[in-house]
C-alpha cells in the first residue's frame, strides 16, 4: 500500500475518500488510528506486519514523531499488538531514583550503597533502565584506576521490543564515561547461566570465570547470589591524565520527564 499523499484519495474498498488517520497514542507507544472502512483498517494493520520500514514511514507521515517529541526506531509487533519503539535515549539520573529503579526491578541483587556516576535509558516516556557504576567490590582493584558496573537493571515488565539494545547501550556508555574521567579500566561481572551478549556486543571482553563465594568481609553483605559463579568482562583505555572526577562528559540537553517511582 502507498503513502497516503495530502491530496484526498478514494478508498478501493469502500469507495469513499479514503480515511486514515493517527487518532490516539497512549502511554506513548500503543495507538489507534481511524480509517473509513474497517476493511481498509484490517488492510492497514496486514501491511504494518509485511512491511515494517512502510509503518514506520506512515506514522511518521501521521504526524506520531511531532506528537511524543521522539524519533520512532520502529512499529513493533508485541504479541499480536502493534506499538511505537522509540529511538532510546541515555539521560541523567539521581543517585536516589537509581538506587529506587534498582531495588524495584532487579532480579539478583539489593542496589549499591554508593557510586561514582550512573545514568538512564528511556524508550520514548517510558524508563526502561539504569546502569550504576562505582568503585570495584573486589579489593586486589581498588586503588588502580578501575570502575565497576556494579549495577545493569532493566525492567521486565515492558514488551521485549522496547528493551532491544538497551542493555549493551548502557555498558557502551559506562565505558564511555570512564575514559572521560581518565579511568585505565572498567569491569563487570555477570552470572554464568547469562550468555553476555549484551556486555560482548558493546566491545567488552572476557577476562574469566569466577567461582561464587560469600562476599562477607568487614562487613555483612547480602549474599542471596553470592554462590553463583560469574564471568568477568572489562574494557581497558589508554591512559590519560586521571580526571577521576564527578564531572560527566557532554551530555545532550533535554527536558526531563518527572520521576515517580512510588
Amino acid at each position: 500500500m502507498p503513502i497516503p499523499e495530502d491530496r484526498p484519495l478514494t478508498c478501493l474498498f469502500c469507495g469513499a475518500p479514503e480515511k486514515l488517520e493517527l487518532f490516539e497514542i497512549w502511554s506513548g507507544h500503543e495507538f489507534m488510528f481511524e480509517t473509513c472502512c474497517l476493511d481498509l483498517h484490517e488492510q492497514v494493520a496486514a501491511d504494518f506486519a509485511e512491511d515494517p520500514a512502510w509503518a514506520r514511514e506512515l506514522m511518521r507521515r501521521l504526524g506520531a514523531e511531532t506528537i511524543i517529541g521522539e524519533q520512532l526506531r520502529r512499529v513493533a509487533d508485541a504479541d499480536g499488538v502493534f506499538i511505537l519503539d522509540w529511538h532510546p535515549r541515555i539521560r541523567p539520573i539521581a543517585f536516589g531514583a537509581a538506587r529506587r529503579f534498582v531495588e524495584r526491578h532487579h532480579e539478583h541483587c539489593a542496589p549499591p550503597a554508593a557510586w561514582r556516576f550512573g545514568a538512564a535509558i528511556w524508550n520514548g516516556r517510558t524508563l526502561l533502565g539504569v546502569v550504576m557504576v562505582g568503585n570495584p567490590v573486589a579489593r586486589a582493584y581498588n586503588g588502580r584506576s578501575v570502575l565497576e558496573v556494579n549495577r545493569l537493571c532493566i525492567r521486565r515488565d515492558v514488551a521485549s521490543a522496547l528493551r532491544w539494545n538497551a542493555c549493551s547501550m548502557l555498558y557502551g556508555w559506562a565505558a564511555r564515561e570512564a575514559q572521560h574521567r581518565g579511568f585505565a579500566k572498567i569491569i563487570t561481572y555477570t552470572r554464568a547461566d547469562e550468555d553476555g551478549t549484551s556486555v560482548r556486543a558493546a566491545g567488552w571482553e572476557h577476562e574469566a570465570r569466577v567461582r561464587g563465594r560469600s562476599w562477607h568481609g568487614t562487613r555483612l553483605r547480602r549474599n542471596d547470589n553470592a554462590w553463583i559463579d560469574r564471568d568477568r568482562w572489562s574494557r581497558s583505555f589508554a591512559r590519560k591524565p586521571a580526571l577521576h572526577s564527578d564531572t560527566p562528559a557532554q551530555t545532550e540537553a533535554v527536558a526531563l520527564p518527572t520521576l515517580t517511582l512510588g
